[in-house]
């Protein structure tokens, strides 16, 4: 073992969360989801997986537990560690509220000393039961403490929320982004904006007019940047698609993790969007797609 292994192992906390629920709820889902930044299938996991990711000097150790009712007694003891439990729920499967909430209040004993976060999963699909709901069926108020918050695993709506939130639950600590862009949006080959998203009234007038231009003159050119009107367009390109962003030139603006954020969500939309190569793109589907991930942008 090196130096420098052995000096990150002495100086990175470790916490340990544990991510339980049904099978097919979606957890392993949400793990490759945090580690590639787009939805990849996975087979049912088999008793437990553990993943291991580091955030600013924290080790977190995530115990992935099989929700099949198999590996279901392994819950307990694993829980029983952790400093954080997640429990994932389909909202989409009204049908197996009842037993979600037997298999959640196994644990009841659990929550006086640890947290609980509940995921309802599955908030790309229509109609899925609100928060209210899930609290109701599951008698989420009876219990000491809890947070519930939505997401898609598949999509990547409100990942990037939940896990600022776990974060916070370890360590204390708000998990802050190095940048806040203003707007994003995504453009094709010919250099024709194709869906945008922002939080503002940003995306108007001559900006938009200009970044339009620009895109059009070298989407295959090496420019990245540009500043306009107090602001940085930050640029990238995947295969067949163009994005930009637009973040306040005032910031202390981190340009590389605006790039590596831009390509994720570029290569999540190719990655979701087969029939890109066909030229046969379902603009109403990426415009959708898009706004569910600009949730971990904006």
């Amino acid at each position: 073992m090196g130096v420098k292994e052995i000096l990150k192992r002495v100086f990175t906390k470790e916490k340990r969360v544990v991510l339980c629920g049904l099978d097919s709820s979606g957890k392993t889902t949400m793990v490759s989801f945090l580690q590639t930044g787009t939805f990849i299938e996975h087979t049912p996991t088999m008793g437990k997986e553990l993943n291991t990711m580091e955030v600013q000097g924290i080790r977190i150790n995530l115990m992935d537990m099989g929700g099949q009712s198999d590996f279901r007694d392994l819950w307990l003891g694993e829980c029983a560690h952790a400093e954080c439990v997640i429990f994932m729920i389909d909202a989409y499967a009204r049908e197996r509220f009842s037993e979600a909430k037997d298999e959640l209040w196994k644990l009841s004993d659990v929550f006086k000393k640890r947290s609980l976060i509940v995921l309802a999963n599955k908030y790309d699909l229509q109609p899925t039961a609100s928060l209210g709901e899930i609290i109701d069926a599951l008698d989420l108020h009876k219990l000491p403490s809890f947070e519930i918050l939505p997401v898609s695993c598949k999509t990547g709506f409100g990942i990037v929320k939940a896990f600022m939130k776990i974060y916070y639950k370890l360590t204390g600590k708000q998990l802050r982004k190095k940048i806040s862009p203003k707007a994003v949006t995504v453009f094709d080959q010919g250099g024709i904006p194709l869906t945008s998203s922002s939080n503002n009234d940003i995306l108007q007038g001559g900006l938009f007019a200009a970044i339009n231009s620009f895109v059009k003159e070298s989407f295959n050119s090496e420019l990245n940047q540009l500043k306009m009107g107090g602001n940085v367009i930050v640029f990238k390109r995947s295969k067949n698609l163009m994005g930009s962003l637009i973040l306040s030139d005032s910031d202390n603006i981190d340009v590389k993790e605006a790039e590596d954020g831009l390509n994720e969500l570029l290569c999540h939309l190719e990655h979701m969007c087969p029939e890109i190569e066909r030229n046969q793109l379902d603009t109403e589907k990426l415009s959708y797609l898009v706004e569910q991930y600009a949730s971990n942008l904006l």
